[in-house]
């Protein structure tokens, strides 16, 4: 059965250049009837902008995470617009994501925060589970543990673990030659040192 709008946007989507479709679903003051058309219209480059509106509407946002694949599940959970139960961030990276080199990317967004493509300077924060980023880590590929950009993800993450920070504050420099990895291990593991010195300060208040 084909939904009835009132809205006069989404009344006519099918209507429009995809260019305009994209316009609303970047738009944050876009109408939740609009949103929820684009959601179920097959125009998936709208749908990608629309999963990072920090005005999607909850209906809209369940209509996207319901479409097949990882792309737009990753979208969504990288800039917070659908909550997970504990139990839930594990099952969706197992599924999507575990073992999977294509959306290594697309899980790092995920799991550990994404950028606003209007020019936040900061990730997103989310609430992947420590356990899962426990997981996560032990699941990278060998080049990906060379990347100081990828470990420093971890250290700044509000759920790392006390093992995790203090693992990447000992690691050994990469081999010789792989300048590129080597640049800023220094500054990683100088930053993963003060992170086991915030996270054992916290643990000890939370003890008394």
């Amino acid at each position: 059965m084909k939904t009835v709008y009132a809205s006069p946007y989404a009344k006519n989507l099918d209507k429009m250049y995809n260019s305009e479709k994209t316009a609303l679903a970047k738009n944050r003051f876009t109408d939740a009837e609009t949103q929820l058309a684009i959601a179920k219209d097959w125009y998936k480059l709208a749908q990608t902008y629309l999963a990072q509106n920090p005005n999607v509407s909850d209906e809209a946002a369940d209509e996207l995470w319901n479409k097949r694949g990882y792309v737009l599940k990753s979208l969504l959970l990288a800039h917070g617009r659908k909550k997970l139960k504990k139990k839930e961030y594990a099952e969706v990276y197992r599924k999507y994501f575990k073992n999977n080199s294509r959306s290594h990317w697309r899980m790092m967004q995920a799991f550990f925060g994404g950028y606003h493509y209007w020019g936040n300077s900061k990730p997103t924060e989310n609430n992947t589970p420590t356990e899962l980023l426990e997981e996560i880590y032990a699941d990278l590929p060998e080049d990906e543990h060379m990347r100081s950009y990828t470990l420093e993800r971890f250290i700044n993450h509000q759920n790392c673990s006390l093992n995790l920070a203090l693992r990447i504050s000992t690691m050994p420099d990469p081999p010789k030659g792989q300048h590129y990895y080597h640049r800023n291990f220094d500054d990683l593991r100088q930053k993963a040192l003060l992170k086991v010195a915030e996270i054992t300060k916290r643990e000890g208040v939370d003890a008394r």
